[in-house]
């Protein structure tokens, strides 16, 4: 999975990474059942806070996405 977040971007993290996972749900690239990388692992990936990506995550689940 290739995910990436633009520090520089008005758009916040969490969104960044949020609309990325829903994009790649969508289109087939995470498959359902696959399971996504722990919120420790991604948030050490991508150099955010554990919460940023729980809070994207929190987002995906509440959609129904995962």
């Amino acid at each position: 999975m290739v995910v990436e977040v633009d520090g520089r971007s008005p758009v916040p993290p969490f969104e960044q990474l949020r609309g990325q996972l829903a994009g790649a749900i969508g289109a087939g690239r995470l498959p359902p059942g696959e399971r996504l990388p722990t919120l420790r692992q991604l948030a050490a990936d991508l150099g955010l806070a554990p919460n940023t990506v729980g809070r994207a995550y929190r987002e995906l689940e509440l959609a129904g996405l995962i």
